[in-house]
Order: C-alpha cells, then sequence, then structure tokens
C-alpha cells in the first residue's frame, strides 16, 4: 500500500500585525473537511486583521469557495476583519462565477514575511 499525500496545506504567519492564512494546493472538499476547522479557529480567535493568501491556491472548486465564506462569516462574528489575496486567473474565474466576489475584500498582494515577523 502506498502513502496517500494530502494535495493541500495551510500555513500561517504573522505580517505587519495581521494573521496571513496561506492556502497551498488543491482546496477541494477535503480541503474543505480537513482545513475548514482549522481555518474557523483562528478566524474566530482573531480580533484584527485576518488575511487568506490564495496565490499558492492550484484548484479550486465549490468546496473551496464554501470554505472561504464560512472564514468570512466566523470572522464577522468575532469582530476580525477578512481580507483575501487574489489567486491565479483560474481560481478567479471560479470566485466570479461563483457570484460571491463582492463578499469579500480583495488585496492583488500582501508583504512577504518581514524581517521579524513571528509564527502564528
Amino acid at each position: 500500500m502506498g502513502v496517500y499525500e494530502l494535495a493541500f496545506t495551510m500555513r500561517r504567519r504573522v505580517v505587519e500585525g495581521a494573521v496571513v492564512v496561506e492556502l497551498l494546493g488543491e482546496i477541494d472538499i477535503l480541503a474543505e473537511q480537513v482545513l475548514g476547522p482549522r481555518l474557523e479557529d483562528v478566524a474566530g480567535r482573531r480580533r484584527g486583521d485576518l488575511v487568506v493568501d490564495l496565490r499558492g491556491v492550484t484548484f479550486l472548486d465549490a468546496s473551496g469557495v464554501r470554505l472561504l465564506l464560512r472564514a468570512r462569516r466566523r470572522a464577522l462574528r468575532c469582530g476580525a476583519r477578512l481580507r483575501v489575496v487574489r489567486g491565479g486567473p483560474m481560481i478567479s474565474k471560479v470566485i466570479r462565477i461563483a457570484g460571491v466576489e463582492p463578499a469579500f475584500t480583495w488585496l492583488d498582494a500582501f508583504p512577504p514575511s518581514a524581517v521579524g515577523s513571528v509564527p502564528a
């Protein structure tokens, strides 16, 4: 039997006072099930800026969109400000087709890890 590797991951870091959550790889139904609770937990503990970075996402489906909407809902309930860094053209197309683009504050870029940043 082979070892199954997940096709996605999530990394957290603090940059300029914001918690940045980088989503990487294929954000599909399995990713939503695994990462959803983790992302909601981060959104629920944050009162300031939360940035979800989609630049490392290679695939996004309806489950991935649902993951983002759940994080947004949790952040709003807890008083956090959620912003999303745009992914590549295919990721942006899925967001546009799903009709959820107006639900988020979009960034074209976010500062890279600054000297002195600390793990989230």
